[in-house]
């Protein structure tokens, strides 16, 4: 009875130890006590790293879990690489950790040519977007010039009703509903090429990590504001 009390509390105190993940360092490796020699030589054995052309077939998720899975592996790699040289002896997986490096190396590579492609297809579809607004808001002030022209006409001969004062509020109508169409059109239009009228903060130049465009003007460079010029003498 106090055999089964004594199994019954180990394992239950077993259980609520909590799993911290450092035995996976050495799981699977030189080190590991469970491991017999065959099978450390064995599980040693790797293959060839990623290529590219397989990472280019995978998505963004697969490669996020399989980078973290080469990130666990070298991890691992290192562990045994400090070890063997804080006991002073050779580590034999040099070739190894090559092979994670590369792969690792591979998917970022990957992933940056795919976002650099990405970028591409987003750029044309906004040069395309401009285009259409520039041709859009060429009609718009055209068409508010006519309105502005129409509107002088009618105001100049309002008292006096004539056939071309009923032409020009005809016209006029036709416009307004005209420019109401256009501006709907270029509601979406503008607030997608808005981007292009502000400066992107990721990619200009910054005295400090807070995020802000840099204003190279001279009273806001504290080296050249104290630099006192003196008068070079000509001899």
């Amino acid at each position: 009875m106090a055999a089964w009390l004594r199994a019954a509390c180990a394992s239950r105190v077993s259980c609520r130890l909590p799993r911290r993940g450092i035995e996976e360092f050495w799981r699977g490796g030189v080190r590991d006590p469970q491991l017999n020699a065959a099978q450390k030589t064995e599980f040693a054995k790797t293959g060839d790293p990623w290529p590219a052309v397989l990472l280019r077939l995978k998505s963004f998720e697969d490669m996020h879990k399989l980078w973290y899975v080469l990130l666990k592996e070298k991890n691992f790699l290192l562990a045994e690489q400090h070890e063997a040289r804080q006991q002073r002896i050779r580590w034999k997986n040099h070739g190894r950790l090559k092979k994670v490096k590369l792969s690792m190396k591979r998917i970022l590579t990957v992933i940056t040519r795919r976002e650099i492609h990405q970028q591409a297809l987003r750029a044309k579809e906004i040069l395309g977007q401009q285009n259409l607004r520039e041709e859009l808001e060429t009609q718009r002030f055209h068409l508010e010039e006519s309105m502005k022209e129409l509107n002088h006409k009618i105001r100049r001969s309002e008292p006096r009703d004539s056939l071309a004062m009923s032409a020009w509020k005809a016209t006029l109508q036709k416009y307004e509903a005209d420019h109401c169409r256009l501006l709907r059109e270029l509601e979406p239009l503008r607030r997608d090429t808005m981007q292009l009228l502000t400066p992107n903060w990721r990619y200009s130049r910054k005295y400090s990590d807070l995020p802000g465009a840099v204003n190279w003007r001279r009273q806001w460079v504290r080296a050249l504001e104290d630099r006192v010029w003196k008068p070079v003498r000509a001899h």
